[in-house]
């Protein structure tokens, strides 16, 4: 099964409809292996406790993350420092190489200039739904 790497705002773009929902539907749905690292989870609860009238559905999300079989958590044992423009981004890559990551799904340009770090492809989330129709 395809591991994944989803950027924050992603995750958070879902909240509100559109092709990021549709990626993370993918992953409800048992389509893919979702990865992260501490630094992300923790990244997602930061961010997700911002948007009050959206709580219920980032709860409901990551209750799912405790629930959920296609889950791979990582631990980096790698630091990388390839977006120096956004030294946060990093952790992305981090997560992507410590799991053995096909894709990160990214709306952030930092990442998504890169197109591909090492073997991961680095995608916004219409062209990650486009390659996973064509598979």
């Amino acid at each position: 099964m395809r591991k994944v790497v989803i950027d924050t705002n992603v995750l958070v773009s879902s909240l509100f409809g559109g092709r990021p929902r549709e990626v993370m539907n993918l992953w409800r749905d048992g389509q893919f292996v979702l990865c992260l690292s501490d630094e992300i989870v923790a990244e997602y609860l930061e961010v997700s406790v911002r948007f009050g009238e959206v709580k219920q559905e980032a709860r409901e999300f990551l209750a799912l993350l405790n629930e959920s079989e296609n889950v791979l958590f990582v631990t980096p044992a790698e630091r990388i420092h390839e977006v120096a423009a956004d030294p946060e981004d990093n952790k992305f890559l981090e997560c992507g190489v410590a799991a053995g990551a096909e894709v990160i799904v990214s709306g952030d340009h930092h990442l998504l200039e890169l197109a591909r770090f090492r073997d991961i492809a680095i995608l916004e989330p219409m062209a990650f739904l486009a390659s996973f129709r064509r598979e």
